[in-house]
């Protein structure tokens, strides 16, 4: 067990030394396998096995899907018609900013694609607008990380194949809190722009304009509405969903928005591929990072000390989700799903918690990371995006850390809000 817990330390420290993650995963595996004799083998073998699967191909297939809503112009529509419906009200336009988040991360299921794509757009329209560009790179972030519970998610992705837990019962279970996070960001959206005195927007459209555009985005925003009818009635599996939203989002930019152009199918091809070779290359190392947690039995000693903490799974619970608020300030979220699901999701397991629920808690906790100092890439992110100081873009971040906290408590104590739709299927 000495050299496993060698293994883990080794590889946390190569993260954080920003050595290229895949390596940082695969070099301690590898030293591990040579040094106690274990057929070289065993390396393709564990490599092979952790991309032969017919899971995974959701992954690419929904990266593809965010280049394709920024390349083709769809997300400008989406904006539009939520700017044209709120961004009249005081504040109007931080709230723009949430709800497109919403939107666009139930087509795209990544918070840094939420970041990069809808974020150079929101943060200039809000600095057009009269809101200071640290606010505005600070309420892109916060509303991002409602992006991998909402789905689709290529993090609960990733935790279903490392986890063997059903992709299409967390894409569910994270449907309700991520309205209940949304509708809290927007109450303390509202409390800060009353505090702070924001701009209201001079665009007050007429009901009959604030319909056109809602036909003109309707297609759009149907989006998640089709792909959670699908998996409610069994009709998608998670591979599924991620080919039929990119057939419908091509469908729908020819027959709706008349944009036939080959190019941009190109263009976000190229980018799709580029992000899904990293991932990938990730998911080979951490397969041998698995491959020395099983086999030196870490998950067993992980659960012998926390059984040595306290029996009542709450009071774990509590402690997980500190130790996790903890590894995302450091870990990349793709690393440290691969790092810590092997480790707990065993003895979580074993103390009755289900595996659904612990994923939730698990991509929770790592989003509200990218959201905090010293790792916080999301914030890093929008403050290039606004050309402002990180320091300015964290101060402003900080009333937000209240409705996240809330939203990971009733994740955490409240199982039941989140298991009722995938009980549903």
């Amino acid at each position: 067990m000495e050299l496993g817990i060698l293994v883990v330390i080794a590889t946390i420290l190569l993260v954080l030394l920003r050595v290229p993650v895949a390596m940082a995963f695969a070099a301690p595996s590898i030293v591990y396998i040579l040094y106690t004799g274990t057929p070289s083998v065993v390396l393709a073998q564990r490599m092979l096995r952790s991309l032969n699967s017919y899971t995974i191909l959701a992954v690419p297939l929904f990266i593809y899907v965010g280049s394709l809503l920024n390349y083709g112009g769809i997300t400008d529509r989406i904006f539009e018609f939520a700017e044209e419906l709120i961004g009249h009200y005081r504040g109007g336009l931080a709230q723009v900013n949430i709800i497109a988040s919403l939107i666009f991360s139930g087509m795209s299921g990544a918070a840094l694609a939420d970041v990069g794509g809808l974020g150079r757009m929101l943060i200039h329209a809000m600095s057009e607008g009269g809101y200071e560009r640290d606010y505005s790179a600070a309420v892109t972030s916060a509303s991002a990380t409602v992006g991998p519970i909402f789905p689709p998610s290529i993090p609960f992705i990733i935790y279903g194949i490392v986890g063997e837990v059903s992709v299409i019962d967390l894409f569910l279970a994270g449907i309700i809190p991520a309205f209940l996070c949304t509708i809290m960001l927007v109450a303390m959206t509202a409390i800060i722009a009353r505090r702070r005195g924001f701009p209201t927007s001079e665009n007050n459209t007429t009901v009959r304009e604030k319909g056109r555009l809602f036909f003109i985005a309707l297609p759009a925003l149907l989006t998640p509405v089709v792909l959670i009818s699908g998996m409610l009635t069994g009709a998608f599996g998670p591979t599924e969903v991620a080919a039929v939203t990119v057939v419908y989002v091509i469908l729908i930019n020819i027959l709706f928005y008349g944009n036939r152009s080959v190019s941009y199918l190109i263009t976000a091809a190229r980018e799709a591929v580029h992000t899904t070779s990293r991932i990938l290359f990730i998911l080979a190392g951490a397969a041998m990072f698995s491959y020395v947690i099983s086999i030196e039995q870490l998950s067993g000693a992980v659960a012998t000390s926390l059984l040595g903490v306290s029996d009542n799974v709450y009071v774990l619970l509590i402690l997980i989700n500190l130790l996790l608020l903890f590894v995302g300030l450091f870990l990349e979220t793709v690393a440290a799903i691969l790092i810590m699901t092997p480790i707990f999701l065993p003895p979580m397991e074993q103390l009755g918690v289900d595996p659904v629920h612990f994923g939730v808690i698990m991509v929770f906790n790592l989003m509200i990371g990218l959201l905090t100092p010293p790792l916080g890439l999301s914030v890093f992110i929008s403050a290039d995006i606004a050309e402002v100081p990180v320091e300015d873009v964290i101060n402003d971040v900080k009333p937000y850390y209240i409705p996240l906290v809330l939203t990971l408590l009733i994740i955490t104590f409240l199982p039941a809000l989140l298991l009722w739709m995938p009980s549903l299927v």
